[in-house]
């Protein structure tokens, strides 16, 4: 079942060093027209679940900024944005103020 705050309606989205979830809390975020912002930790590229991950040159997502340019590639048409946060660490935040033009989101 879906987390209380997904279920009342949230505004926005919000992930920090979410693990496996990444891709799944932008996916959520995006069906839903919702603004979110990530910040992706981990890449998990030799996990089953996550080997289907291709960025559009075909390339397989090995490391860091492979994950996040597939994001970015991914969900290019929903605006998506990518900013450094004054924080040590992962600060890269992969982010978007929602769909272009307001619209409802997407099924995929």
């Amino acid at each position: 079942p879906a987390a209380p705050c997904f279920r009342a309606g949230c505004s926005v989205l919000v992930g920090m060093h979410p693990d496996q979830a990444a891709e799944a809390l932008i996916e959520f975020a995006v069906a839903r027209g919702k603004p979110f912002a990530c910040v992706p930790c981990c890449v998990f590229s030799r996990e089953p679940q996550f080997r289907h991950r291709r960025l559009k040159d075909g390339g397989p997502v090995a490391n860091y900024s492979d994950f996040v340019r597939y994001l970015c590639e991914r969900y290019a048409d929903y605006g998506v944005r990518v900013a450094s946060l004054p924080i040590e660490g992962r600060n890269v935040v992969v982010y978007s103020m929602g769909p272009p033009g307001g619209g409802r989101g997407r099924s995929s």
